[in-house]
């Protein structure tokens, strides 16, 4: 017993480091642009945010998909030469976005913030200090300032966390972020009631997100169609999106009351499932992808899982592109009506 002894602690100690080193690594920080994890992006987040969305920018800019999508867009090749002016390329160096809800929902404008995780050179965005008519302020030390403003009040502020980190969103609420960076108040990971469904979504996807269903959120929908009553116990929304081996796929989870609750939102879902698949007929490819949505349930939620591959999603993009154009004529008859009105009125 005594020779295993010096063998058996080496093992323990062993194992005690390669567990200190992996607790290490999990626990999420500050995102440094670089080297920031999308659980990083929740880090700046206050307990009380009630919705968010984490994307993965710079992994979502390489695929081939994304990056045909946007080739198509002019729009965003005229943004891109406006944003370069700022020595600042969006495909390269943006890491992470994440846009969030700080408080209620009811006041969702209010509270809404746009987290960007980018390399950015500072001096170009902050003006300096001296410059005549500069509105630059600061809270907790942090510069901010705001770019949209009706009737002298700040409508959208701009606030610069340091090098790798922007806010953008109402004075309210990048005030709220600044709290959390700064460590005045502590951040979402910190919210017990949240824990459960974060440990549940993967933060490693290209996106994921998490929604709380305010409880009178249905009240004035179901006094006017009883049908939604089944989802007025609905408390969390969550959901990640990511890329594997060719094929894009989507995780949707809802948590209401029980086991039972969700057995029978799977059933109903399974059910409007049906009726899509029997109105698909002049559109194959739509009906592929609503047969391949898997639904089911568990005691903890319901669970909606979609996997395309790019062949798949392409000929959908290339569907709904042909269904849209077919519609422009119409509109383009329209306008001219619409000019004409507007003459009248002005």
């Amino acid at each position: 017993m005594k020779k295993r002894t010096p063998g058996l602690f080496i093992h323990l100690l062993v194992a005690f480091y390669a567990f200190f080193l992996i607790s290490c690594q999990s626990q999420p920080r500050i995102p440094v642009a670089g080297s920031a994890r999308g659980q990083d992006m929740l880090t700046l987040l206050p307990p009380e945010t009630s919705a968010f969305l984490v994307i993965d920018w710079n992994r979502s800019m390489n695929l081939k998909l994304v990056q045909k999508t946007l080739e198509e867009q002019p729009e965003f090749q005229s943004y891109q030469k406006k944003i370069e002016a700022f020595s600042l390329n969006l495909k390269k160096d943006v890491y992470f976005v994440a846009v969030a809800v700080t408080g209620e929902m009811k006041k969702a404008f209010e509270n809404l913030v746009l987290l960007v995780n980018l390399k950015y050179q500072k001096d170009k965005l902050i003006p300096p200090v001296s410059a005549q008519n500069s509105n630059l302020k600061h809270y907790n030390g942090i510069p901010y300032f705001p770019f949209i403003e009706i009737e002298e009040t700040a409508v959208v502020c701009l606030a610069f966390l340091d090098n790798s980190n922007l806010v953008i969103g109402s004075e309210k609420a990048i005030k709220k972020v600044i709290d959390v960076y700064t460590k005045k108040t502590p951040n979402i990971l910190s919210n017990k009631d949240l824990k459960p469904y974060l440990k549940d979504i993967n933060q490693k996807a290209l996106n994921f997100g998490l929604l709380t269903v305010p409880t009178d959120f249905l009240q004035q929908e179901i006094s006017k169609n009883p049908s939604l009553k089944l989802w007025e116990n609905v408390r969390c929304i969550s959901s990640f999106s990511d890329y594997r081996n060719g094929s894009y796929l989507t995780e949707i989870k809802i948590y209401a009351k029980d086991k039972e609750q969700h057995k029978k939102m799977a059933e109903g879902l399974t059910g409007i499932k049906a009726l899509g698949l029997g109105m698909t007929g002049q559109v194959p490819e739509l009906g592929q992808a609503l047969d391949s949505l898997e639904i089911t349930s568990t005691d903890r939620y319901v669970k909606l899982f979609l996997s395309l591959n790019e062949e798949t999603l392409s000929k959908l993009k290339k569907v709904i592109k042909e269904k849209s154009s077919d519609s422009l004529p119409h509109l383009k008859k329209e306008k001219p009506q619409q000019e004409k009105l507007e003459k009248k009125i002005v």
